[in-house]
């Protein structure tokens, strides 16, 4: 049976208004994250929970995953009788990552290998932020889609994750619901944004990487032809916690993740620094002809904790 706590037509119809481009007034009200140093918005269309047990919903996957200090999430009338499950801002203090370079970087739970966007002007920013991208999750029932951002305050690092859960429309009988469309997830998302563009840190906006960026330039920079032949002189210059005992690693990798070659650049004065550090070195590799292939620059990481993992990934041709 349908789950219909209202009728499809006017869910779809609570969607429609949801994320309208000006909120009536009074229809936001503000929160201060622990600590006192962020601020956000948060529209009267989203319900607030603190913990697991404050969630009006029973759906799984659930809005906010397990752990979070905040979850702004929409309340289940406004999707009843559609393929959508939930949808929900979670917020989260990291407390694991405490320096502004593990709190930017550090991957996902659960991800490697993503590169992400990141606004950071250096030591003693007073606020930095990163942006992973989609982090969805697919099964054959259902899915998830969303992004893993981060926000450092000058103080802590907190981690905001958009997730929408979905069952498959195509799994239901004919007219049992209605489909959670395009254009209702991109209603839900302007919702869940409006949170997001609405983040002050000690009363300064907050401003987020643009969506699709995968830029590390904020912490290391390379000097790259468009085609390479070896060896390959690799010139730059990389922030000082890039380095550990003057070095990090490279890799030449094939598209297919078949690895070339690999090696160390070198620090060319004092990396104990926060600062940009000149660096260089050389890859030698074997090509049969022109090779598109992927130049790593690995964060150097001694303590193997994946807090600590980073890699800056550039696009070139091997002849």
């Amino acid at each position: 049976m349908p789950r219909h706590g209202r009728t499809a037509a006017a869910a779809l119809a609570v969607l429609a208004c949801l994320a309208a481009p000006a909120l009536a007034a009074g229809d936001v009200d503000s929160m201060v994250l622990a600590g006192g140093r962020v601020g956000l918005d948060t529209p009267a269309e989203l319900s607030l929970a603190v913990t697991p047990e404050q969630l009006l919903t029973d759906a799984s996957p659930p809005p906010c995953r397990e752990g979070f200090d905040y979850c702004l999430y929409l309340p289940a009338e406004a999707y009843a009788g559609t393929n959508l499950r939930s949808a929900g801002l979670a917020v989260t203090r990291r407390e694991d990552l405490r320096a502004p370079a593990s709190c930017l970087l550090a991957q996902p739970d659960g991800w490697s290998g993503l590169q992400p966007g990141v606004v950071y002007e250096g030591p003693g920013s007073p606020v930095a932020t990163s942006r992973f991208g989609d982090v969805g999750e697919g099964a054959a029932g259902s899915y998830t889609l969303g992004e893993v951002l981060r926000l450092y305050d000058g103080v802590q690092c907190w981690e905001l994750e958009t997730r929408l859960a979905l069952t498959r429309f195509e799994n239901y009988p004919p007219g049992q619901v209605e489909e959670f469309s395009d254009a209702d997830r991109a209603d839900v998302e302007r919702l869940l944004w409006s949170v997001l563009d609405s983040a002050v840190v000690a009363g300064e906006p907050v401003v987020w990487p643009r969506e699709g960026t995968g830029d590390l330039s904020a912490f290391v920079r390379v000097e790259l032809p468009a085609e390479a032949t070896s060896p390959l002189v690799l010139r730059g210059e990389a922030r000082g916690v890039w380095f550990f005992e003057g070095s990090f690693p490279v890799a030449l990798l094939a598209e297919d993740g078949t690895e070339l070659a690999r090696g160390f650049v070198t620090a060319d004065g004092d990396w104990m620094t926060e600062e940009f550090v000149p660096f260089e070195g050389e890859l030698a590799f074997e090509v049969t002809g022109p090779t598109p292939a992927v130049l790593v620059l690995m964060r150097d990481n001694p303590s193997d904790l994946p807090e600590h993992d980073a890699a800056a990934r550039y696009e070139l041709t091997l002849r």
